[in-house]
């Protein structure tokens, strides 16, 4: 008998070794991440797609909004959440926005409940150093072309529209073949040690082009950055320039972002549409 308790024992024993006792997880549900601006940094355009989730410090993942996430954390905790964004629109370049702030709040994680979120980031730098949003009176975009005829016009939209604000910006090509659009804006002195964004909402009719022009006191280079296709509907973008500024080097110390689209004759005419214009950099 004495032995049967004792197997009974080691059996018992072995088994809270093998399957411990598992924690119950609660869960986080975060919408979206919403964005908020005072007006010397313009409407509230943003395009976050992730949540960067942090809780007392540790980094739990990147989570696609809207997200349900399980936690195996409870009680009283330090909940911080970043505002990601698809750098250059790439699904496999998500990062956190380097010019949003944390959202931090404390919560009581209970297990087997959710709960709910509802993060507010702002811009953590006082203004931007380019800002063109068609609000004011002309543009501040210089318009270049190879052909005659061409401007941006402004139109109107719904009145306090919080993406578009009143007015964007609209160019038409309805030329012949080869006909080509560029604007760009003036002159600009961009760091080569910081990250330098360029954030824009665009509606497009066809493919258009978004590059940088690199000067210096002899010469004057151009190229392409980014290539983004058509989009029926009104998209935000998040434009790393940093690259582009530091491949040209020291010797080139003044830069123009342009913009150009050429004429597809397979359409009637050719549209762009644009607003929200800023380039992002700490001063």
């Amino acid at each position: 008998m004495p032995y049967i308790l004792l197997l009974l024992c080691l059996t018992l024993f072995s088994c809270e070794i093998i399957n411990p006792e598992e924690d119950i997880a609660s869960a986080i549900f975060i919408n979206n991440i919403e964005l908020e601006t005072n007006t010397n940094l313009g409407t509230k355009s943003s395009n976050i797609t992730d949540a960067w989730l942090y809780i007392d410090d540790e980094f739990l993942g990147v989570y696609p909004l809207p997200a349900q996430i399980p936690v195996l954390k409870n009680g009283q905790q330090e909940i911080i959440i970043e505002a990601g964004i698809k750098k250059n629109g790439i699904n496999a370049s998500r990062m956190s926005y380097p010019y949003y702030n944390r959202f931090t709040i404390n919560k009581e994680l209970i297990p087997n409940q959710t709960c709910s979120i509802s993060p507010i980031v702002n811009y953590n730098i006082d203004n931007f150093p380019y800002q063109e949003n068609f609000e004011g009176n002309g543009t501040i975009l210089n318009v270049l072309t190879d052909s005659v005829n061409h401007s941006i016009e402004k139109i109107y939209s719904n009145i306090n529209d919080p993406i578009l604000g009143n007015t964007y910006g609209e160019i038409v090509i309805s030329g012949e073949e080869g006909e080509v659009f560029e604007c760009r804006t003036n002159s600009l002195s961009l760091p080569k040690d910081k990250q330098v964004y360029l954030e824009m909402d665009y509606k497009s009719s066809s493919n258009f082009v978004v590059g940088i022009y690199a000067a210096n006191s002899q010469t004057t280079e151009k190229t392409a950055i980014i290539y983004l296709n058509e989009k029926e509907d009104w998209n935000k973008t998040y434009i790393s320039l940093s690259e582009s500024i530091n491949s040209f080097g020291n010797a080139y110390s003044n830069f123009n972002i342009f913009i150009g689209m050429s004429r597809n004759i397979e359409q009637e005419s050719n549209k762009l549409l644009l607003d929200n214009i800023r380039i992002v950099y700490e001063q």
